[in-house]
């Protein structure tokens, strides 16, 4: 009987290439292949921090010399049809989930509180009428009824001692 491992991106059973012995965990499908290397390339940018500041400063490299508004405009440029058809969805989009009205806000970079379903809040950074970051604080109630600010990523606590304030 022929060798062989169950592929950890499409779970379909292939045969084991010998050269590998028992480290192969992909199968040779492109799709599979793809995968294994964006896992290596997420393990490497995560723990070898030469290869995070080589990775990086390529980026700047590549951002200075390709900004982003030039590159956009570029691409929907050469492709009228992503313009027209976005053009299409945003309309849709615009429809469906209405307008959020914010109070008017006099400095043009603030912050608005929001209320969350877990009896905390979320402090906003707010420039124009538009969220610039929804997560950048949130504000978690004290069983002695004070409030402490966490300084938030996406959904992460980066820091839980970020500040302190009493309640009214």
């Amino acid at each position: 009987m022929l060798p062989t491992i169950i592929c950890h991106h499409c779970g379909k059973v292939a045969l084991r290439n010998p050269r590998l012995k028992r480290r192969q965990k992909y199968c040779s499908e492109k799709e599979c292949q793809q995968a294994r290397r964006r896992n290596w390339k997420k393990t490497q940018y995560t723990n070898n921090k030469e290869y995070r500041e080589t990775n990086q400063e390529h980026q700047r490299k590549w951002r200075k010399n390709f900004p982003c508004d030039r590159y956009q405009r570029d691409y929907r440029a050469s492709h009228p049809e992503y313009v027209k058809d976005n053009r299409e969805k945003q309309r849709v989009r615009n429809k469906t989930t209405g307008k959020v009205h914010l109070p008017v806000i006099v400095k043009a970079n603030a912050l608005v509180i929001q209320p969350r379903d877990d009896g905390a809040y979320t402090l906003s950074r707010v420039r124009k009428d538009i969220i610039v970051n929804r997560n950048s604080l949130s504000m978690h109630p004290g069983i002695d009824g004070t409030y402490t600010l966490f300084s938030m990523d996406s959904k992460k606590i980066v820091n839980r001692n970020a500040l302190f304030a009493p309640s009214q």
